[in-house]
């Protein structure tokens, strides 16, 4: 079986800034990368997916380009992705419709001008989109499943779940955990996740509903819950030190021992 390994390249929530304290984590926008398989699954496209070129050994023809939602910090870094200019390359977009949008409009619309200086036409790669909503279960090659869930999110957002070789990887950059107290479906969709990769935007009594985000806490307790093995947080706020994400996680661990906090360029082998 080929490894299955997890890359971070973009942790930051919301924006790309960068306070001269973040040395450590990073401050690149969602965006996780995986192998698994053979196959090459990218989650989110924030400023990190940038940095996909500097990985040798994601150099696959084929990537699998899936979106949790379309807020800029998970978007923004299509337009200065090597790899969608290279005419050997081929990707195949998920994600899920709007009420009136599926994701070629809104991905289109967004690299348009007056906003844009480029679009999709100038993109060279071959580009597939296809529709994923929640509770679709798609089969790729090698024994793969990757499984999607619907999480609280303004306008909507999905969770996923890779399921290879026995190991399970599970990614949910952006949810209100709030939104889901008594709500069994988030547990039992990342029950037993090797790696478990949870929003932690918010400190200890920061939390404003109606935000989209979660807290340490409660992505803690939700992973002692669900029965993962490792937590990994992630969706960090811009305006916090490279210390303060390590007493979150410090913090994080008191509940659920096995956490750390996600930073650009760490990798993670299942």
């Amino acid at each position: 079986m080929e490894n299955f390994e997890v890359t971070f390249l973009g942790t930051n929530g919301s924006c790309s800034y960068n306070n001269g304290k973040r040395a450590k984590y990073g401050t690149n926008t969602m965006c996780v990368a995986v192998k698994a398989g053979g196959e090459v699954f990218i989650f989110d496209a924030g400023s990190g997916i940038v940095g996909l070129s500097g990985l040798a050994d994601y150099g696959t023809p084929h990537m699998n380009l899936l979106f949790s939602h379309y807020h800029a910090d998970h978007i923004e870094g299509m337009l200065f992705c090597k790899e969608l200019f290279d005419p050997q390359k081929a990707f195949t977009f998920y994600g899920f419709k709007t009420e009136d949008m599926d994701i070629r409009k809104v991905l289109c619309d967004y690299l348009s001008p007056p906003t844009s200086p480029a679009g999709f036409d100038d993109f060279r790669a071959s580009i597939e989109f296809k529709t994923i909503s929640s509770g679709d279960t798609i089969e790729f090659p090698g024994g793969i499943k990757i499984s999607a869930l619907s999480v609280s999110h303004p306008g909507g957002a999905l969770g996923y779940r890779i399921e290879y070789d026995n190991k399970v990887f599970c990614c949910c950059c952006d949810v209100e955990l709030g939104r889901h107290t008594g709500d069994n479906n988030l547990a039992e969709f990342f029950k037993g996740a090797d790696l478990l990769v949870l929003d932690s935007f918010f400190n200890d009594g920061e939390i404003t509903p109606g935000w989209g985000h979660s807290s340490w806490q409660e992505s803690a307790t939700l992973a002692k819950t669900s029965g993962a093995r490792q937590l990994a947080l992630i969706h960090h706020s811009s305006h916090i030190s490279d210390e303060e994400i390590d007493e979150i996680k410090e913090k994080a661990r008191s509940v659920f021992p096995n956490t750390i906090a996600a930073a650009d360029r760490m990798r993670v082998t299942l």
